[in-house]
């Protein structure tokens, strides 16, 4: 009998954000195909991505120039995997939390193994030199919509960004860290549960607006096709399909707020009714769907449970 789902599904990639040492381990060796993938990103980095991401050290595997290889690695293994169990018509739709989206576009056809590996190469890269250029942090805010949030900014003339709009109930701010610091403080006073993610830089904000144009210029060389089907991107929260604003929403990537709520939103109130599935090392992007009216459990599942 053939027990793969039947419904709709829409794909969610993860981002970075939570990397531990071993993450991968199980993926890289299980077959000719999870093992081109972790060669082909090693082979562009130049780096032993199998042995960073065994062994660490965990302060390198933090570094946005490593830790994106390893999540885009993770997150097309298990794409890979996962289409083996999925009919063929059964993906309508996919997005990537942040770093993500990338994911989402390789799983859409939109872009070569190779191509989206030279492209988190460089995008990783970039990210880390302009981090140290404008030093900031960023904090997970929870409990609190993008509104509500944006007032309080506001309120206490935080020279700050809301670099993720996660939900209703979470936001992710990012900045220089002294401004970033006390406004933390600030909001702890006032009750909020305030949490430092494993990032090493004030990713989409203004600290990285150097990065727009020369993701731009970078991604003018590189072939990328028209999705197979819907990828819904951070910059707008909604469908793109041309070409040329593909790769224009790419490159405000760097400073835009990742709306995720307005992505989520708009899985939610899709006529087919489909199932999120999450493509991620472990389930983070599920959980944050329990912040959305509407939704049931059922509603979702991880990729590694089908």
């Amino acid at each position: 009998m053939d027990s793969r789902p039947r419904q709709p599904i829409s794909l969610m990639f993860s981002g970075q954000g939570n990397p531990v040492i071993g993450m991968g381990a199980d993926l890289w060796s299980i077959n000719e195909t999870t093992r081109q993938i972790w060669d082909c990103a090693s082979d562009i980095s130049g780096m032993d991505l199998r042995r960073l991401c065994l062994k660490g050290p965990m302060n390198k595997l933090v570094q946005t120039s490593c830790q994106q290889l390893a999540v885009t690695a993770i997150n097309i293994s298990l794409y890979a995997l996962l289409r083996e169990k999925l009919h063929a018509d059964a993906v309508i739709s996919s997005c990537g939390h942040s770093l993500g989206e990338y994911s989402a576009l390789y799983a859409a056809n939109a872009i070569t193994l190779e191509n989206l590996f030279n492209v988190i190469h460089f995008r990783a890269q970039l990210m880390h030199e302009l981090s140290l250029e404008n030093k900031g942090a960023m904090c997970v805010v929870k409990g609190v919509d993008y509104q509500a949030i944006s007032a309080m900014m506001t309120r206490f003339d935080a020279d700050l960004d809301v670099s993720c709009d996660n939900s209703p109930r979470q936001q992710v701010i990012g900045g220089h860290t002294p401004a970033l610091t006390a406004f933390a403080q600030r909001l702890v006073g006032e009750g909020y549960a305030v949490i430092k993610p494993g990032v090493s830089g004030a990713w989409h904000s203004r600290l990285m607006a150097k990065g727009v144009s020369l993701m731009r210029d970078f991604l003018a060389t590189v072939a990328i096709k028209r999705p197979d089907y819907a990828v819904l991107m951070n910059v707008t929260g909604t469908e793109e399909v041309e070409l040329e604003q593909i790769k224009q929403n790419l490159s405000l990537h760097f400073t835009h707020t990742v709306k995720w709520t307005d992505t989520i939103n708009h899985l939610l109130d899709h006529p087919a009714k489909p199932l999120l599935v999450e493509v991620s090392h472990k389930p983070y992007l599920g959980h944050m769907l329990h912040d959305f009216a509407g939704f049931t459990p059922d509603m979702t599942l991880h990729c590694r449970k089908i």
